[in-house]
């Protein structure tokens, strides 16, 4: 388990760095052909706005492994050890149900959507919905390694 999920940390930075880059080449390539060149791209938009949606997915499952989403932890920080751990497993076993729930229906919707084209690119809705299942299983995975180290009580770097 510990080394998949070290492969998944290195497969998602680098993922998330390359969409990054990505991105990047395309918006500015949009902004330079509109303003300079006067003409403009019609997939550029369309394209930017997919690799978004991956970057989303993707760096959600980075911010989760390295535990900086926005939470609350005034009344938790306040409990009993023992109650502290408790309301994480809780918290985590909540995270983990929502994330296995929105990676099925989003299979089901990248099986569903298979012959529906995007409307600049003509690519299948697959690829794009694609981004949420990938973000949704590494979030999974991500889950089921944090979920592990708060019932064992193992240290981060066991994960």
């Amino acid at each position: 388990m510990k080394k998949l999920l070290r492969g998944l940390d290195w497969i998602l930075d680098r993922m998330t760095l390359f969409l990054v880059a990505v991105l990047l080449l395309v918006v500015g390539l949009q902004i330079f052909f509109r303003y300079v060149l006067n003409h403009s791209l019609f997939w550029s938009e369309e394209l930017a706005r997919y690799l978004f949606i991956y970057l989303v997915f993707l760096g959600a499952a980075v911010i989760l492994r390295k535990d900086r989403h926005i939470q609350v932890s005034f009344f938790v920080e306040r409990l009993a050890p023992s109650v502290q751990k408790c309301v994480t497993l809780f918290v985590d076993a909540i995270l983990l149900a929502f994330a296995g729930v929105v990676l099925w229906q989003s299979i089901k919707l990248a099986i569903v959507v298979w012959t529906v084209l995007t409307a600049a690119l003509l690519i299948p809705w697959t690829f794009v919905y694609l981004g949420i299942l990938l973000g949704m299983a590494a979030m999974v995975l991500v889950m089921f390694g944090r979920f592990w180290v708060h019932l064992t009580g193992a240290n981060e770097e066991d994960r």
